[in-house]
């Protein structure tokens, strides 16, 4: 998948998937990039009558941008198409559900599904925090977080960390995607190992990459810690400054992780 920079607050994605044209978005969605995006959305209408919008790397929605959805649903149903979010980041989510009443509703309604039990997202949550702690012990990594499966949102949602900030955090609130090594592990329910982020095929040309450098994240390990039934719980990552060859012992350890928080 290939991004483009249309505007300097705003990547742009767009596939062709089945019956309907699918736009990435990444970055924010303000007064001067909404207008960006508006654009692409006609360009895409006139190729095909489904248009999806992927919202989950959206960390900014002002006005302009919540406008701009509201106003693209509109005239797509008048045309006698559609325009679905298929994901949406909470910065997202917030503003619309906020301003945007029952058409911001009808909007999303397939973004959001049932959540964990209390009880078990509590139990997941704990097990997933336990492993990280594990992880950046055994490794010495400075920096990593532990991510849960949430089917509220059908993604990797952050539930604990330890040396990251902003924007990292708010960039990488959810994860459902092959754009990052933990969107990899998960969906594959196997390790990855990136020596070296800069140079990855995992990350090459993906605005994940640009955040991962403005964090100081050159290497990066992640595990999927699964079920005992083999269904996937969630991950956990450690990030390091500066590329890393991830040596046999490391990663050995970290695999040991994996397969002892299953059996738990």
């Amino acid at each position: 998948m290939e991004w483009s920079q249309p505007s300097e607050s705003l990547r742009l994605a767009v596939v062709r998937a089945d019956d309907r044209v699918v736009i990435r978005v990444a970055g924010e969605l303000d007064v001067s990039s909404a207008s960006v995006l508006a654009k692409t959305l006609d360009r895409a209408r006139e190729a095909c009558d489904l248009v999806a919008l992927d919202l989950s790397r959206v960390t900014f929605c002002g006005a302009a941008g919540v406008d701009l959805l509201l106003d693209a649903q509109d005239q797509a149903a008048a045309a006698g198409g559609g325009l679905t979010v298929t994901r949406a980041h909470s910065a997202v989510l917030r503003p619309l559900e906020m301003c945007g009443g029952a058409e911001a509703a009808r909007l999303v309604r397939g973004v959001r599904t049932a959540p964990l039990a209390p009880h078990e997202r509590r139990r997941r949550c704990s097990l997933l925090s336990e492993a990280l702690s594990v992880a950046l012990r055994i490794t010495g990594a400075p920096m990593g977080n532990a991510q849960l499966l949430d089917p509220a949102v059908g993604a990797l949602r952050i539930i604990a960390q330890h040396g990251f900030e902003q924007p990292f955090l708010r960039f990488f609130e959810t994860v459902d995607d092959r754009e990052t090594a933990c969107g990899v592990a998960a969906q594959d329910h196997e390790p990855v190992f990136v020596d070296e982020v800069a140079h990855s095929p995992v990350f090459l040309g993906t605005p994940a990459l640009d955040v991962l450098r403005d964090a100081d994240v050159g290497a990066v390990a992640s595990v999927p810690i699964l079920s005992r039934a083999g269904a996937l719980i969630g991950v956990v990552s450690v990030h390091c400054p500066g590329a890393v060859v991830w040596r046999d012992d490391r990663r050995q350890a970290l695999e040991g992780l994996a397969r002892a928080s299953c059996l738990i």
